[in-house]
């Protein structure tokens, strides 16, 4: 949360919009999809059921907060 520069109670009072909205967020967020676009070929090869496959990208505040994004 120091990159934020929020406080811990700040961090659980904003609204997931604000909070995504955030910069250093935002590039945690693309690091995330990105890794996740690789984990989810190397699954897709190995099972073979692209239909049951659900993905999340996940970015933590700490352990205040938690924001995702379905892939």
């Amino acid at each position: 949360m120091a990159d934020t520069r929020l406080t811990a109670e700040q961090v659980r009072n904003q609204s997931r919009e604000t909070l995504a909205a955030l910069p250093v967020v935002q590039t945690a967020m693309q690091a995330a999809l990105t890794q996740l676009q690789d984990y989810r070929q190397a699954l897709e090869t190995k099972y073979q059921q692209p239909d049951r496959l659900h993905c999340l990208a996940v970015v933590a505040l700490g352990f205040e907060r938690v924001l995702w994004q379905a892939c």
